[in-house]
This record gives structure tokens, C-alpha cells and sequence, in this order.
């Protein structure tokens, strides 16, 4: 793929409300140039102004993320991997899109900082799930007490997560709103961040 086939795709089909482009290598530039794929995506989310449902894969770096969050305001469901290079890219896409309700993200460099400055957004948003990048436990807890219409539930099969230093990551991290409080039926390696800063077992 390249960002010139991409580009051409957006000029010519700008009525597009769903894109969704798998590369088996996560992290292919333009096989091209050798350049990130950001300009590529970059006239998808500018020119496909109705796009409702966006699915990354190739080298992307923030400079992808600062698009999505000025031109994709429709918005409402965006899954990504391998992408970005910094906390700067959440950034972007959490106070950028104002229609977002689904997020998924998978192995990218994205940790505390722009999930805690953009807490508020996530009470507009149906769920986040984050796996593999680098949210610490701390800040689960945190933004678990500051944001009681959430529900803030840590995943990890491998040790109860509150056997570890507060600095570091969790393996996976699901956010959703609730009215009903923390749900009752986790399995054993699920816990609930709650606003008392205790946690929830099964």
C-alpha cells in the first residue's frame, strides 16, 4: 500500500462512511517511499467527511493521529495497532473527535498522561478498550476515583495487578459507562477500579 493509492482513494470516493485496511506487517510504510502512511490516511479522515468507522494498520506515527482528531468529527469507532509514537496521539484522537464512542487500541506507546488530561471525554464514549501499551496501574486507580460514572476494570491473567509497583503497566485495560456501579460477575482476573481506591474481586 501507499499513500498515493490512498489519497486517490479518498479523492475519488469521499462518500465513504466505513474504512478499514489490514497489512499483515503492522508496521509497513509506503512500500514506495518508504514514509509513513499518514498522508495516505491522513486524505481518508479529510476528505471522507461522513466516515463513521475507521480501522488502521501500517507505520503510522502521531502526525496520523493530529489528522484524525482535526478532520474526523463523525467519528464514532476507531480501531488501531502498532501506531504512533507517543501519548501525543491519544491526545489528538480523545479531545479531537467529538463524535467517538468506540475506541480500541492494541500495542502502542500511549500511557497515563493523555488517558487522565482527557477523563472527561470518556463519560461521552460507549467503551475504551486498551491492551499492550503503557497505562500504568496507578493511574487506574486513579482515574477510578476521580471518574465514579465509570466503570475502570483491569485484565491480567498473569498476577493480581495490585502485586506490583503503582509505575507499572497493566496488561489490559476496558473502560465503559455504567449507571449500575461496578458489575458483580468478573472472573477472577478482572478487577474493578473503584472510587474508594479498593478493589472489587469475583
Amino acid at each position: 500500500m501507499s499513500n498515493a493509492a490512498l489519497s486517490t482513494i479518498a479523492r475519488n470516493r469521499p462518500n465513504l462512511t466505513r474504512f478499514r485496511l489490514c497489512i499483515i506487517d503492522p508496521q509497513a510504510p509506503d512500500y514506495i517511499t518508504l514514509e509513513p502512511l499518514d498522508v495516505g490516511f491522513g486524505a481518508i479522515v479529510e476528505h471522507c467527511k461522513d466516515l463513521k468507522r475507521l480501522s488502521l494498520s501500517g507505520l503510522l506515527t502521531d502526525r496520523m493521529f493530529e489528522y484524525i482528531g482535526n478532520h474526523a468529527k463523525k467519528l464514532e469507532m476507531l480501531s488501531l495497532a502498532f501506531a504512533g509514537d507517543s501519548d501525543l496521539g491519544l491526545h489528538h484522537v480523545l479531545s479531537g473527535c467529538k463524535s467517538l464512542r468506540k475506541l480500541e487500541i492494541r500495542d502502542c506507546p500511549f500511557g497515563d498522561k493523555a488517558l487522565l488530561a482527557n477523563a472527561a471525554k470518556l463519560e461521552t464514549m460507549r467503551s475504551l478498550w486498551m491492551s499492550s501499551c503503557q497505562v500504568s496501574y496507578g493511574a487506574c486507580k486513579l482515574l477510578g476515583q476521580k471518574m465514579p460514572s465509570l466503570n475502570v476494570e483491569v485484565i491480567d491473567e498473569r498476577e493480581p495487578p495490585d502485586s506490583r509497583p503503582d509505575e507499572l503497566p497493566v496488561e489490559k485495560l476496558y473502560i465503559y459507562r455504567t449507571v449500575a456501579g461496578p458489575r458483580l460477575d468478573m472472573p477472577g482476573f478482572v478487577w474493578t477500579m473503584e472510587k474508594n481506591s479498593k478493589l472489587r474481586l469475583s
